[in-house]
């Protein structure tokens, strides 16, 4: 068999193959007897008619028969004879026989990109660890008293910034409502009666809290607005608005005292003190995760800099159509609108350019690597991975893994394996030095 390669950019080989024809001859033989064998034709027993005639007859089906087994085995061969990294078979095209019977025909197939695979056995990189501190714990301790605080009404004194102040208001942009100006605006925006409003530089819009400090109960009062360039809403961005607020009342929250009649009630058996140790343990195995983390993403930061390679556009392209599903979803979560995705469209498609660009030149990094320490991808390790997957999106294991097979997804479940396995490999590898100027810890 002659293989011709010809490479071209974004990963695409073409290939022209071409097979003898005492191949392509014992092929064609061999595929002719078996339509010989059960054709039925009249005037003649099973498998008795000519091979003339069967030749003759079946000339097309052969011909179909044969180009499909001949191209499925060749161009695997082809490939593993020119050591390609085949991703994928983009097209087969102008397949020709001869009357000679050689067979020809061009492929174009999509392959991993090539590059030199830097020393991944030692590594240093500078990172400090961060220190948990008590003052850390206590912040925790602090948020736990939250669920827990009660409120009480004041009487005696104006509205303050800190408070919750009890409060109906209605905003507007010009003479028209904001309720009709903008109808999908957040209500709490718009306006709301009775509405619990605490009273920071940053509710509702910069500058209300301000305008309303000071009111006594059933005080009423009107103010205008500048509503910053960059406020979230683009709507409102640079225009003005003004609100009439009438005050109901004033709360102040009261939080618990923190000791063991607290703790047992945040959680059950607790004493202050278990669970500030608690706490503790909880800090540091996350400070422990954000320095094993900051140490593969150092060691990674600083082989990629050492790999430069094309990558195949249809991987970016799919990588970038995956991220962009993911920043839509959890901008949703978050409660963004369509108007606001829409309106910083360009921004979010670059940045998951740039970030799928990273991510797939990483896997391949990761890959090649695995591929060198012969890493494998056990059942264990499949199962793992799967049911990991199954627990975010909330499906049952057993189905994901029929999904899974039905569209040929067990591959990357397998290469997710093992970019894992190789990750591990890398840090386990890593020296880490303290940064000469460690910044003090909180």
């Amino acid at each position: 068999m002659n293989v011709v390669c010809d490479p071209q950019p974004n990963c695409i080989v073409h290939l022209q193959v071409e097979l003898p024809a005492d191949q392509v001859t014992r092929e064609w033989q061999s595929i002719a007897k078996d339509f010989q064998r059960l054709a039925r034709i009249p005037g003649y027993r099973p498998g008795k008619a000519p091979q003339s005639l069967i030749d003759t007859r079946f000339a097309r089906d052969i011909r179909e028969e044969l180009e499909k087994k001949l191209l499925n085995e060749s161009l695997s061969e082809a490939i593993k004879q020119k050591n390609l990294r085949c991703l994928s078979v983009e097209k087969v095209e102008d397949v020709q026989i001869g009357e000679d019977k050689t067979m020809r025909y061009r492929a174009s197939v999509i392959t991993a990109p090539e590059f030199e695979l830097p020393d991944y056995s030692s590594i240093t990189i500078d990172l400090a660890k961060r220190t948990v501190s008590d003052e850390d714990v206590q912040k925790w301790l602090e948020q736990l008293r939250e669920p827990h605080a009660t409120f009480e009404a004041v009487e005696n004194r104006p509205v303050a910034m800190g408070d919750y102040a009890v409060m109906t208001y209605e905003g507007k942009r010009g003479d028209q409502l904001l309720s009709e100006a903008l109808p999908k605006a957040p209500a709490q925006l718009q306006g709301r009666r009775n509405a619990w409003i605490f009273m920071d530089e940053g509710t509702l819009v910069p500058g209300f809290a301000k305008a309303v400090e000071g009111m006594a109960i059933n005080d009423e009062r009107s103010f205008t607005l500048d509503v910053p360039s960059d406020f979230p809403l683009e709507d409102l961005r640079g225009s003005q608005v003004s609100y009439a607020v009438t005050l109901h009342g004033i709360n102040v929250k009261q939080l618990p005292p923190f000791d063991d009649a607290l703790a047992e009630k945040i959680e059950s058996g607790k004493t202050l003190e278990s669970l500030r140790t608690e706490v503790r343990e909880a800090l540091e195995q996350m400070a422990e995760s954000e320095f094993l983390n900051g140490k593969r993403n150092a060691a990674l930061k600083q082989l990629l800099s050492s790999v430069q390679c094309e990558l195949p556009a249809q991987s970016v392209q799919q990588e970038t159509s995956t991220l962009l599903r993911e920043i839509v979803q959890e901008n949703h979560a978050r409660g963004v609108s369509d108007e606001e995705l829409r309106a910083n469209q360009d921004e979010i498609v670059g940045i998951a350019q740039q970030n799928a660009t990273d991510r797939v030149r990483t896997n391949f990094l990761l890959l090649r690597i695995a591929e060198k320490e012969n890493l494998e991808a056990t059942d264990t390790d499949m199962v793992m991975v799967i049911s990991e997957m199954a627990r975010r999106h909330e499906i049952p294991v057993k189905k994901l893994i029929k999904e899974l097979q039905a569209r040929d997804g067990l591959g990357g479940v397998r290469e997710r394996v093992l970019i894992r396995k190789a990750l591990d490999l890398i840090a386990a590898n890593v020296t880490v030095r303290e940064p000469a100027d460690t910044p003090a810890q909180s």
